[in-house]
């Protein structure tokens, strides 16, 4: 055997690897070179328990077996860095790729350059952009990112739906359309013929057990083609779902970089043990550095602690540990974090004393080969603007109040915005709640509602798939409060008189239109209902009422005021109870709505400016033709 075993430790062992080493220890020598910091207390805490003291802050050596210091030399490391903050994350991949070029001006050799990604999926922007193949990714690429993965994902999004978008996308991808028409996903069958239908679609990278060689043929494909045949040799299944399990077997693969770029890019778990003279760190944001892990939702810190596992500040402090001695031993630093969205710097800048950072306006144009093609567009003007030639609605009306350019866009230049895939669910709740007053005015009790509710979900709803399931259990619950306000609402007589009721008319001598929800009425009175499944706060507010752009009751008010009596307007939260929650200030509003006429017959013409809101670009359909949000 060995008469010594040095060990040097970066991070911590666990419970069973130090039970390990300490078995060895009484066998042979074991010298350990560590380092100690604020961040592996707990590991110092576990060597003491074994009878060996640790400085703090230290360069340390000692030995196991005789559990006695050896070395130590203080841990004297300043770390100076450069921070710099941008807006966009995007942006942070040109600052990065300057900050590389200096350290190599300055005399670093390329192969002594680190580029860490403390979210590993941001290698896909810099891939996109590392035109001169300067970079080295050790952590490789993912397998699903590629053009055989993407077919046989097409294909199976095709065998889900049949529907025509995915059947352009399998068109796009370069299938013979006759040829997938002649599979049947749901015929069952063996692996090997699985496998066949695979190759004869030219999608498998690797040769068939009793096929040709190929010329081409990925080991790692290899491998799980060879997992695949041996675990499921006597196992039967439908194509579609032998093609659900190979697409997940494909989708843990990796594949080497293999470009021979001279820069190394890594995730921060990669660096433990290794040095260099130039660091470049991005996303050094709260949330991202250090990353929190989903494991660390299923079982809480203390559940953890007791279990002897590790627990989230374990975790964290572990990375801090990893960043700090990579830190420590460079020569050049720059460390790189994006403010858009209200994003934070990491609070693990300060533990390092980093305090001060520099806003920093990226050079995107060092991202591309050649400058961009298309000419910047001036803000439009609309010279003949005639408010009567057009008949307003709410939504129209607010959309010209809040942003000129998307007004441009949506009602002149009349571009559509994409529709939606998922089910929205304020347009499900007014389809459902349309149905549910169709064929009664109103119920007496919450057992009859429900039931009906349940009714319409299961119409309204008809797949049997597990996520339809959930969303049906999701919506019942969601809407038993609703149920036991309205038949509240029902037992003070009020009944349901009009449903998705179409109205027109003429406001301060502009044409309108609209949808109205819900008309109710008593004996007496009207009650003009609009469905809510958010805020009401901004629609309902009260104070700055000459910011409001959402004048829809308003608007409602002065349509009915001459076909019903005694009408009051409110909407329903049918999210939060079903609660009808009064139009306050409606005089006001009505008074801001005329002002706002007046305005608009006086405008002959406007300049398609674009808001200063940049919180209404968030979630706006043109954010990409205003170049707002997380584009370049």
């Amino acid at each position: 055997g060995y008469e010594s075993i040095e060990i040097h430790l970066e991070g911590y062992l666990s419970h069973f690897e130090l039970e390990l080493i300490e078995k060895i220890a009484k066998r042979t020598q074991i010298i350990i070179h560590y380092t100690t910091s604020p961040f592996n207390v707990k590991m110092q805490e576990r060597f003491e328990a074994l009878g060996v003291i640790l400085p703090n802050h230290t360069h340390v050596s000692f030995d196991l077996t005789e559990k006695k210091i050896l070395t130590t030399q203080p841990n004297e490391a300043k770390i100076k860095a450069n921070v710099f903050s941008v807006e966009e994350r995007q942006e942070q991949i040109a600052v990065a790729f300057v900050q590389i070029e200096k350290m190599v001006n300055s005399g670093i050799s390329p192969e002594e350059i680190v580029l860490i990604l403390p979210d590993e999926n941001f290698k896909e922007h810099f891939t996109l952009f590392d035109s001169h193949h300067n970079l080295n990714f050790a952590m490789g690429y993912d397998y699903d990112n590629g053009r055989i993965y993407k077919s046989l994902e097409a294909l199976y999004k095709y065998w889900q739906s049949f529907d025509a978008e995915h059947k352009y996308l399998l068109e796009r991808y370069g299938f013979n359309f006759e040829s997938v028409e002649k599979l049947s996903p749901t015929k069952c069958c063996k692996i090997e013929e699985f496998f066949s239908v695979v190759d004869g679609l030219g999608l498998l990278e690797c040769p068939l057990l009793n096929g040709e060689k190929k010329e081409k043929t990925n080991e790692r494909v290899y491998e799980k083609y060879l997992h695949f045949m041996k675990i499921f040799e006597k196992e039967e299944m439908s194509l579609k779902e032998w093609l659900f399990f190979w697409l997940k077997a494909l989708s843990k693969i990796t594949i080497d970089d293999v470009r021979g770029g001279m820069i190394t890019v890594m995730g921060v778990l990669e660096t433990r043990g290794v040095s260099f003279e130039g660091v470049v760190i991005v996303d050094f944001n709260e949330g991202i550095v250090p990353a929190t892990s989903s494991k660390d939702q299923f079982l809480n810190s203390s559940v953890r602690a007791f279990a002897n596992l590790p627990t989230k500040n374990d975790r964290e402090a572990l990375q801090k540990q990893y960043y700090k001695r990579l830190l420590e031993q460079a020569k050049e630093i720059a460390i790189l974090y994006s403010s858009s969205d209200n994003k934070l710097p990491s609070k693990f800048l300060y533990e390092l004393g980093l305090e001060s950072a520099v806003a920093t306006q990226a050079q995107t144009n060092l991202l591309y080969d050649q400058s961009a093609q298309f000419v910047e567009e001036k803000d439009p003007l609309v010279e003949h603007f005639n408010a009567h030639d057009i008949t307003w609605s709410a939504s129209r009306l607010k959309t010209y109040l809040e942003c000129k350019r998307k007004y441009y866009y949506r009602y002149i230049q009349k571009i559509d915005p994409k529709k939606e895939d998922e089910l929205n669910e304020g347009a499900f709740l007014h389809s459902l709640l349309d149905h549910l007053y169709r064929e009664k005015e109103s119920y007496e009790n919450k057992e009859e509602m429900q039931k009906n509710i349940d009714i319409l979900l299961d119409q309204l709803l008809p797949f049997d798939d597990a996520q339809t399931a959930y969303k049906k259990l999701l919506w019942k619950e969601k809407l038993k409060g609703f149920v036991t306000s309205e038949i509240e609402h029902f037992k003070a007589d009020w009944r349901v008189m009009e449903r998705e009721v179409e109205v027109q008319g003429e406001i301060g001598g502009l044409r309108f239109k609209g949808r109205i929800d819900r008309i109710d009425q008593n004996a007496t009175d009207t009650l003009v209902l609009d469905y809510k499944s958010g805020s009401t706060a901004a629609a309902n507010k009260t104070k700055n009422l000459e910011k409001l752009t959402d004048l829809q009751m308003s608007i409602y008010h002065q349509m009915l005021t001459g076909k019903y009596q005694n009408i009051d307007l409110a909407f329903v939260k049918i999210l939060e109870g079903g609660t009808i929650e009064e139009i306050t200030a409606l005089e006001e509003k009505n008074e801001l709505l005329a002002q706002h006429i007046i305005e608009l017959k006086q405008t002959k013409s406007f300049t398609a400016e674009k808001c200063e809101d940049l919180q209404k670009c968030k979630y706006c359909e043109f954010t990409l033709m205003c170049e707002r949000g997380e584009y370049l």
